[in-house]
């Protein structure tokens, strides 16, 4: 007995819902999923950026907390930023500037060869040059610092990271860096952070620009 015409229009409508029903759940699962993952990278994001206002001198102070960007078994280099915006300038035109202090930390179980110690950062294909880094050795490395177990070395330097640096990182996804002959290339997340924390410090500094007289 063939199905009436009815019946199998109804079968139809049955199967044709179904299939839209579980494509909206597996949609749904997904944004849900998406949505979860940005709110984890928005939540390491302000783990890791400071922000904070001194309601006496106006100045707001963006800092990124230490992060290793070099992690090998005998040699370990973290990278720290801190930038003050709202600073009394003496010209107009130094108001459009900013100035992120970078402090680099080294730590190895034997003398590091840096070679011509020129510090240079590709970003997304860009090159950006430090130029030569002044190198400081610490020796009291081991007796009033914390160092990683077996490493008896620490260095430390400073470079500047201005505007243009800053809105170079701001857009950045893949970041390669090379200190003399040392090369590597900075992981994802990292490249994310020093991205959200250049993005930070540029809001911030045209919020306290336009809030100064």
């Amino acid at each position: 007995m063939r199905p009436r015409p009815v019946l199998r229009c109804g079968l139809l409508l049955f199967i044709a819902g179904s299939a839209f029903f579980v494509a909206g759940q597996e949609r749904r699962r997904e944004e849900k999923g998406d949505a979860q993952a940005a709110d984890s990278k928005s939540l390491a994001a302000s783990d890791q950026i400071e922000v904070k206002e001194d309601r006496f001198s106006g100045v707001t102070t963006v800092k990124l907390k230490p992060q290793v960007i070099l992690d090998k078994p005998d040699h370990r280099l973290t990278i720290e930023v801190t930038a003050k915006l709202g600073e009394k300038k003496i010209y107009d035109h130094q108001k459009d500037e900013i100035r992120a202090i970078v402090n680099f930390e080294s730590q190895s179980k034997t003398p590091v060869n840096y070679g011509d110690r020129e510090f240079h950062f590709m970003v997304d294909g860009a090159p950006l040059n430090l130029g030569k880094v002044d190198i400081e050795v610490d020796p009291y490395a081991g007796r009033y610092n914390k160092l990683q177990p077996g490493f008896k070395i620490r260095e430390t330097f400073l470079k500047i990271f201005d505007r243009s640096a800053l809105e170079l990182f701001s857009k950045a996804n893949r970041v390669e860096t090379r200190l003399g002959p040392i090369e590597f290339v900075l992981d994802q997340s990292l490249s994310a952070l020093l991205r959200e924390y250049s993005n930070r410090v540029l809001a911030q500094h045209k919020i306290v620009k336009e809030r100064k007289p």
